[in-house]
């Protein structure tokens, strides 16, 4: 019973350190409770994968990407050999996969992944499920980073509305869309939707977050070169300057948020020098 309560316990405080964006200690966490799970629940019970989904989302939201996608792939095939390929929890664990793939520049793959998670949960009539939803907007990440600008906000902008409709407005996947389709609005030129829609995921996810969750930093600084771009230098330089004290200390002074905030902060100046 103590070996139990031991280990529910750090789950508990893993789920708690993922969910407020501590993904190093998260982690930890994860690999410390991983055999344990295995031993009490055996690799025929669900709680073990999902451990390891957790662990692959910690170490991506690290930059990790390598790392993330051999335990994505791990619960995929746990969850496809529990449940099924079809499965709600296995489509889930599929699109995170694509993501992770993606994110190492293997975009033809990454897009497979993807369009196989669509096609299976529409298969099965779970268009709205969040895994579908998920792979649909990697897709669309896909789209942007080959620099198809008008796709990509096509793709997002249905995404949009279908998270908004099925999902909330609220939860960290819909504001992920967001972000995505201000820049893709930023790339074919409506800086106004852009910076429109950029402020309306910025608040939105600040509040449902706080301003120290590394996604809400991630965010501030989009929000910024969407500033930037809408000729507001002093606003966005302002915004910047607010959120790096927060950048610094959370995630270090070599991130490339951290890093990308101190130059958009350093623009009022350069501005000033040129003029």
């Amino acid at each position: 019973m103590a070996a139990q309560t031991t280990h529910d316990d750090l789950r508990r405080r893993a789920e708690a350190a993922l969910e407020h964006g501590d993904f190093a200690q998260a982690v930890t966490l994860y690999q410390e409770v991983l055999p344990d799970l295995d031993a009490e629940f055996g690799l025929d019970h669900d709680a073990p994968w999902q451990a390891r989904l957790k662990l692959g989302l910690s170490l991506y939201g690290l930059g990790r990407f390598s790392e993330a996608e051999l335990y994505h792939c791990r619960a995929l095939e746990g969850r496809a050999r529990i449940f099924g390929s079809d499965h709600p929890d296995t489509l889930r664990a599929r699109a995170w996969l694509a993501d992770a793939v993606g994110e190492q520049g293997r975009m033809e793959e990454a897009e497979a992944i993807a369009e196989e998670t669509v096609k299976l949960g529409e298969a099965k009539g779970l268009q709205s499920h969040d895994g579908v939803l998920m792979a649909r907007l990697t897709v669309a990440w896909i789209r942007f980073r080959q620099e198809r600008w008008e796709e990509a906000k096509q793709l997002a902008t249905t995404v949009c509305a279908d998270l908004e409709r099925h999902v909330g407005a609220s939860p960290r996947l819909t504001f992920s869309a967001g972000n995505l389709l201000a820049k893709c609005l930023q790339h074919t030129g409506d800086l106004n939707g852009a910076e429109a829609r950029a402020r309306q995921v910025y608040h939105g996810l600040r509040a449902a977050l706080g301003e120290e969750h590394p996604h809400t930093i991630a965010i501030a600084h989009d929000l910024g070169g969407v500033l930037v771009a809408a000729g507001k230098v002093p606003e966005a330089s302002s915004l910047a300057a607010e959120v790096l004290p927060t950048a610094r200390r959370v995630l270090g002074d070599g991130h490339r948020w951290t890093t990308g905030l101190r130059e958009i902060a350093a623009k009022t100046l350069s501005v000033q020098k040129q003029s």
